[in-house]
C-alpha cells in the first residue's frame, strides 16, 4: 500500500499496453464474425460456380454452361470499377464498385429497395444511399462511366442495399447486366460463372458436368466451397489489417515494458533501508526477490484487466474512426475467451519479465 501511488505508473504502462492488444483482437474478430455473416450474401442461390483462371471466361462459355442438364440458371458476374455522374452534372466521390447482376430470377440475391433490378441492357440499379444524396429517381437517366472515359446515359430501375455487405467500398455501387458491365469494365470475359441448380439436382453431380464443360482450367466449386472461398478472401484481408494493428500494439507493449522496468528501478531503489532490515531480520535474498516478483504479478494481473476494460474502448474507436472515413465495417465488438486469457497472460508476464532484472538488483543490499 505504502508503494501504491509509486507504482502507478506502472500500471497506467500496462493498462495501455494491454488496451492496445485487446481492443486490436476485439475489433479484428468483430470484423472476422461480420466477414462469415456477409460470405454468402451474394451466393444465396449460388449452387455451383466455375472460376476463371489466368484469362477471364467468356460470354460464350455462359451459354455453354446454361445448356448443361439440370442446369436451371447461369450468369456471368464481374467486379471492377466505374463511375457515376451526379445529379449536378459532376462525378460522384468515393470508389465505385461495378458488378455484373443476374437477370434470371434463379441467381438473384440483391435486397432491392425501390423499383427492380436490370433485366436488359441499358438499365442500372445504384445503391439507396447514393440515389438518395443525388436525388435520382427510378425510372430517370443516370450517367456512368467506364474505362475509357466516356459516360453514357443508363435508365435507373431500382435501388439495392449494399450496406456492409463485401461490395460497400464507402462509394457508389454500380449494377449493370453481364453485357453492359463487360462494356462499361472494358474486361473481355466475366470472372465467375454463377450457377442455379434444377430441384432435386445433386450438385456434386452437377458441378462435375460442369467442370467437363468448361474445361481443366477452369475452377468449379459447389456451394460449400464457394462460402469458404468467399470467407478465405475476407479473412485474408483481415489478417493483413490485423497485422497493421498488430504492429502499433507491439510498440506499446515494448514502451509499456521500458516503463513498467524503470518504474520498478526506481521503487526497488527508495526501499533500499527496508530491504536491508529485512535482511537483518533473516529474510534470504531469494525470498526477497520472490516477494517483489509477487507484487510485480499481483500489479499486472490487476492492471491487465483494467487493460482489457480500456481494450473495449480502444475497439469502439477504431470503429468509429473507420466508419467515419467511409470503410464497410461488419459485426460488433466481439470478446472471445482466447482474447481475455491472452490479454491478462501478455500482461502479467510482461510485468514479471520487466520487473525480473530491477528486482534481482534490488536485492543485493547487505
Amino acid at each position: 500500500r505504502a508503494d501504491g501511488l509509486r507504482l502507478l505508473l506502472s500500471s497506467l504502462a500496462i493498462v495501455l499496453g494491454v488496451a492496445f492488444v485487446a481492443g486490436t483482437l476485439m475489433f479484428i474478430d468483430g470484423m472476422r464474425a461480420g466477414a462469415y455473416e456477409r460470405a454468402g450474401e451474394f451466393d444465396r442461390h449460388t449452387d455451383v460456380a466455375a472460376y476463371a483462371g489466368t484469362d477471364p471466361l467468356p460470354p460464350a462459355l455462359v451459354d455453354r454452361v446454361r445448356a448443361v442438364d439440370g442446369v436451371a440458371a447461369a450468369a456471368g458476374e464481374l467486379t471492377g470499377s466505374a463511375g457515376v455522374v451526379g445529379a449536378d452534372g459532376r462525378p460522384v466521390l468515393g470508389y465505385a464498385v461495378l458488378a455484373a447482376i443476374p437477370t434470371e430470377a434463379d441467381l438473384q440475391s440483391y435486397d432491392v429497395v425501390a423499383g427492380r433490378l436490370p433485366q436488359r441492357p441499358g438499365e442500372v440499379v445504384l445503391d439507396d444511399e447514393t440515389v438518395a444524396e443525388q436525388r435520382f429517381t427510378v425510372g430517370g437517366p443516370v450517367s456512368i462511366g467506364g474505362r475509357d472515359g466516356a459516360a453514357r446515359p443508363y435508365t435507373l430501375v431500382g435501388a439495392v442495399d449494399v450496406d456492409g455487405s463485401s461490395r460497400d467500398v464507402g462509394g457508389p455501387y454500380i449494377g449493370l447486366t453481364g453485357p453492359d458491365a463487360l462494356t462499361v469494365s472494358g474486361e473481355k470475359g466475366y470472372g465467375r460463372i454463377m450457377v442455379a441448380a434444377r430441384p432435386g439436382v445433386d450438385a456434386a453431380a452437377l458441378a462435375d458436368r460442369v467442370r467437363a464443360v468448361v474445361g481443366p482450367d477452369v475452377t468449379v466449386r459447389d456451394r460449400d466451397a464457394v462460402l469458404d472461398a468467399a470467407v478465405d478472401d475476407a479473412v485474408r484481408d483481415l489478417r493483413q489489417f490485423g497485422m497493421l494493428l498488430g504492429t502499433f500494439a507491439a510498440v506499446a507493449v515494448v514502451v509499456a515494458g521500458f516503463v513498467i522496468a524503470n518504474t520498478f528501478a526506481i521503487v526497488l531503489a527508495q526501499r533500499s533501508r527496508r530491504t536491508a532490515l529485512l535482511r537483518l531480520v533473516g529474510a534470504t535474498r531469494g525470498q526477497i526477490y520472490r516477494a517483489t516478483l509477487s507484487e510485480a504479478a499481483v500489479t499486472g494481473l490487476l492492471a491487465s484487466a483494467a487493460g482489457v476494460l480500456a481494450g473495449a474502448a480502444v475497439a469502439v474507436g477504431l470503429g468509429l474512426l473507420l466508419a467515419g472515413a467511409g470503410a464497410p465495417l461488419g459485426g460488433g465488438l466481439t470478446l472471445t475467451p482466447r482474447t481475455l486469457l491472452l490479454s491478462l497472460g501478455l500482461g502479467t508476464l510482461l510485468t514479471v519479465a520487466s520487473a525480473a532484472l530491477p528486482a534481482w538488483q534490488g536485492t543485493r543490499v547487505a
